[in-house]
């Protein structure tokens, strides 16, 4: 009786396990089946919403491109125009400089989507890459991710960038219908200004401040000079445009004579003669008899000699001289002017974008070549605003546009760089900062030799016969560098169309690095 007993409980108990078990896989098929569905809501979800933002951010890229044609039109129309109204001038520079800041944005959103890829389509990884030892795999982890993060902020700026230039689309009728009224400007040949590596570049407001300065009238009677010092580092273009200012119409009417002096042309205040030293820029003797004097210093400059070279010009300059330029370094010359001094610096990022790609793709439309593209706003970063640099590199990019090229071109001045701040503990920019002290020059296979180095720059016309090593070569052959030796960095398209040019020397003991501290603690203040 109790074996019987024991024998049904043990089948009751055998069912309810399997009853338990069949309505356990009944449940986990259910909830399988939801989350199946849930899941599958949720992606399409997911992509619909990401197609649609998509969609409007292409559709908001389409509508910034098309208002930054209109301002650009605007742009290029009043620079067509002989704008004499200060406050007009003013208002040109902020939309130019919106204009710049407007491309440069839109440049910097299309290019990042491109630039994590651009490390797996290179094929050829330099040795030199910091980042070679990272799997590619990461690198393009990391930066989804980073993009993924900012792509609300991005997103935003684009919204805010996009209402800000609107408005000032709507807001600029009444400049048009200004600016439509001022006669135009009497063109050179038109070579001259199709291309923009032919013109002066990002200096047109400070061109009209100069010329506004020497043709304000002059009290008569008045013995006095009236004198602007122009202040700014090396190779700024401290020279090209006093030189523009110089050739423009309006100034050689208004002058009888035009005299540039440098440095060695002034000896402790005494002025050379005029067919000694210095150079004639412009003679006309139908205008009134008045004189403008440029001078160019390369070193700083005393008062007393100022003062002493001030004192002859009043006495024996003929025609007397009513204007000074005065350009230099030092900002103790300011000091000499009469007004407040010009001061020239290097251009802003967005500026210098936007004449970095005009050179470096010239013919080619840069949105056409999105890799190239964004390879060169990392290159156009390093080099950091320099003249010199951005024309020297760019004419070299613009030879080979390829990206293995570009890529292998970013890597070495990536290393360049880092090993210059090592070294010198200072930014490359700077290296025009000086004429001449030590440093060290970069050559084909990612070279260095250390040198002492002097700059100066010469007129193009008494170079064209003489055959000299150029910049691009030591970059892109196997040039044997020893001893002493010349480079001729560039030759300027534009007025005062100088060469500048580099004398090294080569040092057999090259100084040692700075400490690591030093370096890190100066790397992290810089970037």
């Amino acid at each position: 009786m109790i074996l019987k007993e024991n024998m049904e409980h043990k089948l009751i108990n055998s069912a309810n396990r399997s009853l338990f078990r069949s309505k356990n896989l009944t449940m986990e098929a259910f909830f399988s089946a939801v989350l199946g569905d849930l899941l599958s809501r949720s992606i399409s979800f997911v992509i619909d919403r990401y197609c649609w933002q998509q969609q409007e951010v292409d559709e908001n890229l389409h509508r910034l491109l098309r208002v930054l044609l209109r301002i650009q039109a605007i742009v290029e129309e009043a620079d067509g125009r002989c704008i004499t109204n200060q406050a007009m001038l003013l208002q040109l520079r902020m939309v130019r400089d919106v204009m710049y800041r407007g491309y440069y944005f839109l440049d910097n959103f299309r290019y990042r989507l491109v630039q994590p890829h651009d490390r797996d389509e290179v094929g050829d990884h330099n040795l030199l890459d910091p980042s070679h030892s990272s799997p590619s795999k990461r690198f393009c982890l990391s930066t989804r991710t980073r993009g993924i993060m900012s792509d609300v902020r991005e997103k935003k700026e684009m919204q805010k960038m996009l209402g800000h230039l609107e408005s000032i689309v709507s807001d600029m009728q009444e400049f048009i219908v200004f600016v439509s009224n001022y006669p135009r400007v009497n063109r050179q040949p038109y070579c001259s200004y199709l291309l923009l590596e032919n013109c002066m570049f990002g200096r047109q407001a400070e061109q009209e401040r100069v010329i506004n300065f020497l043709l304000e009238p002059h009290p008569p009677g008045d013995k006095g000079i009236d004198v602007l010092p122009i202040i700014g580092p090396g190779r700024v273009g401290k020279s090209t445009l006093v030189e523009h200012v110089c050739l423009h119409e309006r100034v050689r009417k208004y002058f009888s004579t035009i005299v540039l002096y440098c440095t060695d042309s002034i000896e402790g205040g005494e002025l050379t003669s005029l067919t000694d030293a210095c150079v004639i820029k412009h003679r006309n003797p139908a205008s009134t008899k008045r004189s403008l004097l440029i001078i160019e210093l390369d070193d700083d400059m005393d008062e007393g000699t100022w003062r002493r070279t001030l004192h002859n010009l009043r006495r024996d300059h003929m025609p007397p001289v009513s204007k000074i330029i005065i350009t230099g370094r030092s900002m103790n010359i300011a000091a000499f002017g009469t007004t407040e001094a010009l001061e020239l610096d290097f251009l802003p990022k967005e500026a210098y974008w936007y004449f970095f790609k005009t050179i470096a793709f010239g013919s080619t439309n840069p949105e056409d070549e999105p890799k190239l593209a964004s390879i060169g706003m990392e290159i156009a970063t390093l080099v950091n605003g320099s003249f010199m640099a951005m024309l020297i590199f760019s004419g070299l990019l613009r030879s080979n546009l390829s990206v293995q090229f570009w890529y292998r071109f970013l890597q070495g001045l990536k290393y360049f760089i880092d090993r210059y701040f090592r070294l010198l503990g200072e930014d490359q920019r700077y290296y025009y900062k000086t004429n001449n002290g030590l440093s060290y020059i970069w050559t084909h296979g990612n070279k260095f030799a250390a040198t002492m180095r002097s700059h100066y720059q010469a007129s193009s016309a008494h170079l064209n016969d003489l055959h000299m090593m150029r910049a691009s070569d030591v970059f892109t052959k196997d040039v044997k560098l020893q001893g002493k030796f010349e480079i001729l960095e560039w030759q300027s398209t534009i007025p005062p169309y100088y060469s500048y040019l580099t004398r090294y020397e080569i040092l057999e003991r090259p100084p040692h690095m700075l400490p690591e501290r030093k370096r890190s603690r100066q790397l992290s203040k810089r970037t």
